[in-house]
């Protein structure tokens, strides 16, 4: 501390501090008192495409900058590539085929799409959920704010501005990160290891079904691993050498690594940390505008925040809750994440190798701390082992937070993907590990390899090919079927969806849930008549009414008597039943009937 306090002696080095704390507390007042939710709720639709867009290219800006510094290591790796590039290529590949494309997370990832169609088209951030064609426009009529941090919504919708709307686009921005992420992973582990513990990491990663489950899907888990990745590589560059472009791409990085998932906000602490130890390095205090500013960019977050936890039907809470944190979680969410790790089974994306292996880098890492401390010395410590211990602790920290979570119970399959930065911190101390057995390194590095082959067809490979995992997932494929049944229809239709209407909307079917469509008999007559719609189609659940096995509707689902239906089909998945059903009529409060089909 009394180093850190000398550097305050230079009055510019005073002066541009006195700036960063009063952008601090200025944030803070912006950012959680002076604005009403309602308000904060208008500015983040009208203005959150920009903000990110402007904050993306900064920080492309000293990115590009820091890559024409290092121009000649670049292009050096690029020509020359060697076995590193032949396994990332493996890696890549691996991961991307190891499952089949698809949404994966219901309704999650149908959200994330329809948000960056919505970014595309109008340049406001909300997710559609009603719209329809008029005029021959596509035109969305409801939209809402949803929880989700937008800066991968943003990319998909800044691929759609480039290259035109696509329902593929999602999928193309995770498989260009997969790449990217498998070439950080590599370069930060050899910076912590060594070339072979690298390239153990990358088997461990690339047999791990879970990352190869969202790679090929339309989530943002792999989006937040490869930002949490490029702020471990930028860290580490800039401890090496404290310079202002790297302090600033650091800096950026971080914001728009706050922005990538919720919890994510937390590894502000940890750049936080790296920056002061880069001044100490440097003997000099480091303060770009970037920097500066930095608290006032991360304004949108808090607004955000509190947009939320305004809004409770956004909490999606199970029957009993009313919290989203509680003590009363964590016994469920403990064991959940035991059972999770150290899964044995294919009924989880998990891989039991990677656990063992990482635990028994956990406990090498604990050893390596307790000897640095009670060594009189201390030794400073290297760039990348720096950067380990403080976003490795907040990785850490970021998971014990989830376990207070009412939905983190990592053994169900919808919430096994919050596991991820655990496993990506997993596979790095198993790097480090087998990197610092010392004169036992090759050993331990075959010992390590061979187990890992011997995984890969033992425990990963029979895995991927039951995929129960992803089979699971009955309600996605319910949808898919009913999607494949509308599309067989002439339009236009109007879809009566007994669970969201948000992928409907996506594929263009006009839609609104059954809920509400029982409240608007007169209306869906009208339209009818009117020719606004050639057919409206129904979707109900069924469910057991008699011990003999007979079905009937689900209450929840179920139309007024004056709604007359003709069943088109009916589909089991796995204990649940679903029926669409065509409108026929709909009689008015009159007594005559209104038919509207022979």
């Amino acid at each position: 501390m009394r180093a850190l306090f000398s550097l305050f002696n230079d009055p510019a080095a005073r002066a541009r501090l006195l700036l960063l704390a009063l952008a601090a507390v200025l944030a803070l007042v912006l950012g959680f008192v002076v604005f009403t939710p309602l308000q904060v709720k208008a500015w983040i639709v009208g203005g959150a495409y920009y903000y990110i867009l402007g904050v993306f290219g900064f920080f492309v800006f000293y990115a590009t900058r820091i890559v024409q510094s290092r121009w000649n290591v670049v292009v050096g790796w690029v020509r020359r590539p060697g076995l590193a590039g032949l396994v990332l290529l493996a890696a890549t590949l691996f991961t991307l085929l190891a499952d089949p494309f698809g949404h994966k997370i219901l309704f999650d990832e149908y959200v994330l799409e329809a948000t960056a169609q919505h970014m595309h088209a109008t340049k406001e951030y909300g997710a559609p959920v009603r719209a329809y064609e008029i005029e021959g426009t596509w035109l969305t009529i409801d939209a809402f704010v949803d929880k989700r941090p937008y800066f991968f919504v943003f990319l998909v919708s800044l691929l759609h501005d480039l290259t035109g709307f696509r329902g593929a686009n999602i999928f193309v921005v995770n498989v260009a990160l997969t790449p990217i992420f498998f070439a950080l992973a590599y370069w930060f582990a050899r910076e912590l290891a060594g070339r072979g513990p690298a390239l153990l990491s990358l088997g461990l990663l690339a047999t791990l079904p879970l990352l190869a489950q969202n790679a090929s899907g339309a989530g943002m888990e792999l989006h937040n691993l490869t930002l949490i990745l490029v702020e471990c590589v930028l860290a580490t560059l800039y401890l090496r050498a404290p310079d202002r472009d790297r302090l600033a791409a650091l800096a950026l990085g971080a914001v728009l690594l706050a922005q990538s998932r919720y919890e994510s906000v937390i590894f502000v602490v940890p750049v936080a940390i790296v920056v002061l130890a880069g001044w100490l390095r440097a003997g000099r205090v480091l303060l770009p505008w970037p920097v500066i500013v930095a608290p006032m960019l991360l304004i949108p977050y808090a607004w955000h925040n509190r947009v939320l936890a305004a809004t409770p039907v956004l909490w999606q809470l199970k029957a009993g809750q009313t919290a989203r944190f509680g003590v009363g979680y964590v016994r469920e969410n403990l064991e959940g994440a035991w059972a999770f790790f150290f899964n044995r089974t294919p009924a989880l994306a998990n891989s039991f190798y990677l656990s063992l292996l990482g635990a028994l880098g956990i406990l090498w890492a604990a050893v390596g701390v307790v000897r640095w401390w009670r060594n009189p010395a201390r030794p400073a410590l290297a760039p990348g082992v720096l950067v380990l211990v403080v976003f490795g602790g907040t990785i850490a920290a970021n998971l014990a937070l989830l376990m207070f979570y009412y939905w983190s119970a990592l053994d169900a399959v919808i919430a096994s993907r919050f596991a991820l930065p655990m496993c990506l911190l997993l596979a790095l101390l198993a790097a480090r590990l087998v990197g610092g057995l010392g004169r036992w390194q090759l050993w331990g590095l075959r010992v390590a390899g061979i187990g890992l082959l011997a995984w890969l067809f033992i425990g990963t490979l029979p895995v991927i090919a039951k995929r129960s995992y992803t089979d699971e997932n009955l309600l996605m494929r319910e949808v898919e079927w009913e999607h494949d049944i509308l599309t067989r229809h002439r339009g236009p239709i109007l879809f009566l969806s007994n669970k969201s209407t948000i992928p409907f909307v996506l594929w263009r079917i006009p839609t609104i849930l059954t809920t509400v469509g029982a409240k608007r008999g007169p209306q869906i007559a009208y339209h009818l008549l009117q020719g606004t719609f050639k057919e409206v189609i129904v979707a109900q659940a069924l469910r057991p009414i008699s011990s003999e096995g007979d079905r009937g509707v689900d209450p929840e689902d179920d139309l007024p008597p004056n709604f007359h239906l003709e069943t088109l089909a009916e589909k089991r998945f796995g204990g649940r039943w679903a029926r669409l059903s065509r409108l026929i009529a709909v009689d008015p409060e009159s007594p005559a009937a209104l038919e509207l089909a022979p």
